[in-house]
């Protein structure tokens, strides 16, 4: 009878011990599923968030280059960003730029498709003037013969201006926004209604911050 009684209270102990051990191993399990569902959740949101931040600055970005292109009534308003396209046979990074947002006045026709991966090394007057002469109004024709010159004239361009975008860190470049005017009449008529250059100057820097903040938004 004592030998029957410690083999139950052995058994029992047992029991009790497996029992511990599911009930601690089942503790861990539910713990561990529900952080990961909830890391998951956070996750979801996260992206959910920057969908929408995406969207948001998108729309804004739109908005703001057709409103700039009106006020100052060019022909067309671009944001080109630079991005990296591969890398040369050195390891180097090999810079290009694109563009990512256009607007159109009426019968003028869109760059955008045709503006995709292009080198940026083919373009050192435009760094120049984005470095020593942004958001200053330009003419074509004072620009000497290069790739740059040669890609506005054949989209009919007659002047331009372009204003530096920044990244986050307000130093690293991000892109610029573009203005063209391929009619000299639109300018002609803000010169007769007595709008200056200048003034204009301060209208693409003004809406180029705006475009800035709306991307920088967009990229969080």
């Amino acid at each position: 009878m004592i030998e029957h009684n410690t083999e139950l209270s052995s058994y029992s102990h047992i029991v009790y011990s497996i029992g511990e051990i599911i009930g601690v191993f089942g503790v861990g399990l539910f713990v561990g599923l529900w952080t990961m569902i909830k890391k998951k959740k956070i996750n979801i949101l996260a992206e959910t968030k920057r969908e929408k931040n995406t969207a948001y600055a998108h729309s804004h970005v739109h908005e703001t280059l057709t409103e700039l292109r009106i006020l100052v009534r060019a022909s067309r308003s671009l944001v080109f960003q630079f991005h990296n396209g591969g890398r040369f046979a050195d390891g180097s990074s090999i810079k290009r730029f694109s563009v990512t947002h256009e607007s159109c006045g009426s019968g003028v026709q869109s760059m955008l498709l045709e503006s995709q991966d292009v080198l940026l090394n083919r373009y050192k007057e435009l760094v120049d003037i984005l470095d020593e002469r942004h958001n200053q109004i330009i003419r074509v024709s004072d620009l000497p013969q290069c790739s740059f010159r040669y890609g506005l004239e054949i989209n009919n361009v007659l002047f331009f201006a372009v204003s530096p975008l920044k990244c986050e860190d307000g130093l690293t470049p991000m892109g610029f926004v573009c203005c063209h005017w391929c009619d000299i009449s639109e300018l002609d008529g803000l010169h007769a209604d007595g709008i200056a250059d200048s003034s204009l100057s301060d209208v693409i820097s003004t809406s180029t911050k705006t475009i800035n903040s709306h991307l920088t938004l967009g990229k969080r």
